[in-house]
């Protein structure tokens, strides 16, 4: 068995952490790698969404998912890995104007999400199901629909844990190249684990959870590099749980740090650590989010790839919105004041710069936050998609 068995792992909670047993990285330098001349534009940007978000709303039979360049708007159903963030989209809208209407788009779309969290097809569930779940167990206003949310959450929870893999110490995502893979965007699923089990107590709740933080161990351990930077994709031998290697997924190469696989790192590693506090998964969220300090450009929005340094290569807004988020969160379970009060100012930065209308333009467009990568270079342009709206409006709702 590699690591400890997922039932072993003991939970720390966030109250009794006072120093963290951990290596002390660089502290971010903010002021001159993520430095933002922008004047922050919300209130244009929620009205914005306003008008586009409501435009998606029809059909209600499927979900959005985006458009590369010009070409046609995609929708999907809700087997889709991105079908959760339209309808988060929704609950952040109905969170921002207290509107029933919104409230109504956002119970809508969310029930349609919600079957899929008995699905143990996929290890996406905390993309589809948590994280609108999540956001409609804060946010609505009947019990009734709040405990509906949170079965659904435990559901999916259960269906992810299916996926385990004892002697790896994670949850499966795939099959790469014929091999047990796992990839570094679930470390936005296995936190899921953690909340769910947390919820429900007992011996299967810290099944759960010990599960979840395992497998973001696991992460830790095999996916950041020693400078801080991410690998996309790994694969083991499922039988012994030795980690075999790196295979191409995203990003320019096995060796580069895809960029919007490094915001994951950040905002997951932070979760982990909020809902924890373990001290690793606080070194892992400083890591990564040290290593995306040091290499985004000033304005805080980088390439596709972050060791991709040309001005006209593509750029990816949604890893700009998903570290910016990422970010706020870290600097608001941050220990140390300076290291928060840095990440903060990152983070506020990046969702300044995002409200530009370069990146959320007036003039009408499918979607809200444009200039997004999907998967560059097999789909060399920039795009709009559901996942870079959903976590745009979330670091905006963080950032006040």
């Amino acid at each position: 068995m590699k690591r400890a068995a997922g039932c072993a792992v003991a939970l720390v909670l966030v109250g009794s952490l006072t120093s963290p047993a951990v290596a002390d990285p660089v502290v971010p330098r903010t002021s001159t790698t993520c430095a933002s001349t922008a004047t922050a534009l919300p209130a244009r940007v929620w009205t914005v969404a306003q008008d586009r978000l409501a435009a998606l709303a029809r059909p209600r039979t499927s979900l959005p998912f985006g458009a590369t360049g010009s070409g046609a708007y995609a929708r999907t159903n809700a087997y889709a890995w991105t079908s959760g963030f339209y309808p988060a989209s929704l609950w952040l809208m109905y969170e921002h104007t207290h509107d029933a209407a919104w409230l109504a788009r956002a119970r809508t779309f969310t029930n349609r999400v919600l079957p899929v969290a008995s699905w143990t097809g996929t290890h996406d569930l905390g993309f589809m199901v948590g994280l609108p779940a999540s956001l409609g167990l804060r946010l609505d206003p009947s019990p009734d629909r709040r405990e509906r949310y949170r079965q659904a959450m435990t559901t999916a929870a259960r269906s992810l844990s299916a996926r385990w893999n004892n002697r790896v110490g994670a949850i499966k995502s795939g099959d790469y190249n014929g091999q047990w893979g796992l990839i570094v965007d679930s470390a936005m699923n296995a936190p899921l684990l953690i909340e769910a089990g947390r919820s429900m107590g007992g011996a299967a709740g810290d099944r759960l959870s010990a599960r979840g933080l395992t497998h973001m161990i696991t992460l830790a351990d095999d996916f950041i590099r020693g400078n801080g930077s991410t690998i996309h994709r790994q694969v083991y031998n499922s039988r012994t749980g030795t980690l075999i290697g790196p295979v191409y997924g995203q990003g320019r190469s096995t060796t580069s740090a895809w960029s919007r696989g490094q915001a994951w790192a950040i905002n997951g590693f932070t979760q982990a650590f909020a809902l924890t506090g373990d001290p690793r998964m606080l070194d892992a969220a400083r890591r990564t989010a040290d290593y995306w300090l040091s290499r985004v450009p000033t304005g805080c929005v980088p390439a596709w790839d972050l060791d991709v340094n040309s001005d006209s290569a593509p750029r990816d807004s949604s890893a700009a919105a998903i570290a910016a988020d990422g970010l706020l969160q870290l600097g608001s379970v941050e220990p140390d004041p300076v290291r928060a009060a840095g990440y903060l100012a990152a983070g506020r930065a990046t969702t300044s710069t995002l409200t530009e209308p370069a990146w959320v333009p007036d003039t009408p467009r499918h979607g809200v936050l444009q200039r997004q990568a999907y998967n560059i270079p097999a789909i060399a342009r920039e795009g709009t998609y559901a996942w870079g709206d959903a976590y745009l409006l979330l670091a905006l709702s963080r950032s006040g």
